[in-house]
C-alpha cells in the first residue's frame, strides 16, 4: 500500500516551505511583481510552535507575519475548506497584524501597509477568476477608496480567468499536484515537498497532526449530534410526548437500537438537570 503523500494544501507543509526566506520571496514576489520585493524576513508570533511535536498544541495558528524590505506586512495562508466565515477570517487577521506589528507607543497613523492573502482550494467568490483584490470602496462612487492600507488577496487554485504572473501559475500547478511545469519555482516546491514527505520526523509530525484533526472533527460531529438530540428531546417533551415515544424518535432519528436509545435518552436529560440523577 502506497504511502499517504501530503502536497501544498496541508498545513504543515505549507508552514514549512514558507518557513524559508526565499520562498516567500519568491511566492510574494509571484503575487505582487508591481511591489518589487527585493527581500523578506519572519516576524514570529509570541509563542513558536515546535512542529514535530503536537502532543501538546491545541487550536495554535501555524504562522508568522512577514516583513517585506519596503516595512509592508503580510499574512499569507492556506484555505482548504470552503466554509462559512471567510471574510471574517480576513478581518481577523488583518486585525492580528495591525495588533502584532504596531509598537508600543505608536498610534494608528504608524500603521504600516498590510496584505492578508489566502491560498483558496476552492473558488471563494464563484467567478472562476484567478486572483481576487479587495479593498474599502464607497458604496456608490466606486472611485472613491478609504485609504486603508490594507489590501485582502484570494488566490482560487481552480481559476481560469485572469491574468497572474507565470511564477504564481507555477504555484497553483503545485497546489493541484501538477508535476509538470517546469518554472524553476514549480520545481523547487515540488522537491522541497517531496523531501518533506521522506523526512521520518516530519513525516511523524504530519501524521500526528492528520490523527488529531480526524478526533477533533470526531468530537465535533459528536458534538452537534449531541445538540440536535437534546434539542429534539426538548422539543417532543414541550409537546407532552410520553418517554417512550420520544425514545422511538431518537432511535429513528439517530440510526441506533432502542436500548441505545434510552441510555441516550437517560444521558440527555440527566445532563439537562445539571447531573442530577
Amino acid at each position: 500500500m502506497a504511502q499517504e503523500y501530503f502536497d501544498f494544501t496541508n498545513d504543515l507543509i505549507f508552514r514549512w516551505v514558507m518557513e524559508r526566506e526565499e520562498n516567500c520571496l519568491a511566492i510574494l514576489r509571484a503575487i505582487l511583481p508591481e511591489l518589487k520585493i527585493t527581500a523578506v524576513k519572519r516576524r514570529e508570533n509570541e509563542h513558536p510552535v515546535n512542529y514535530l511535536a503536537f502532543d501538546d498544541e491545541r487550536g495554535v495558528r501555524f504562522d508568522a507575519i512577514i516583513e517585506d524590505d519596503q516595512e509592508r506586512f503580510y499574512d499569507v495562508e492556506m484555505q482548504v475548506a470552503n466554509q462559512l466565515g471567510l471574510g471574517k477570517r480576513v478581518r481577523y487577521y488583518q486585525a492580528q497584524i495591525d495588533q502584532e506589528t504596531l509598537k508600543k507607543g505608536e498610534d494608528y497613523d504608524d500603521l504600516r501597509e498590510s496584505y492578508v492573502i489566502f491560498f483558496c482550494a476552492f473558488d471563494p467568490c464563484g467567478q472562476d477568476r484567478r486572483l481576487y483584490q479587495f479593498h474599502y470602496y464607497e458604496d456608490d462612487d466606486r472611485q472613491l477608496r478609504l485609504p486603508t492600507n490594507s489590501h485582502v488577496i484570494l488566490i482560487n487554485a481552480l481559476g481560469t480567468k485572469g491574468q497572474i504572473t507565470p511564477a504564481l501559475a507555477a504555484v497553483l500547478d503545485v497546489m493541484n499536484r501538477r508535476r509538470d511545469n517546469a518554472n524553476p519555482l514549480a520545481v523547487r516546491l515540488v522537491k522541497e515537498i517531496d523531501g518533506y514527505n521522506r523526512d521520518k520526523k516530519r513525516r511523524r509530525a504530519l501524521m500526528n497532526l492528520k490523527m488529531r484533526l480526524k478526533d477533533e472533527r470526531r468530537l465535533g460531529l459528536s458534538e452537534g449530534r449531541d445538540e440536535m438530540a437534546l434539542g429534539l428531546t426538548h422539543a417532543l417533551q414541550a409537546q407532552g410526548m410520553p418517554q417512550k415515544q420520544i425514545v422511538e424518535a431518537l432511535a429513528l432519528a439517530q440510526k441506533i437500537s432502542l436500548a441505545e436509545a434510552q441510555h441516550y435518552y437517560d444521558q440527555l436529560t440527566q445532563a439537562a438537570n445539571g447531573g442530577e440523577h
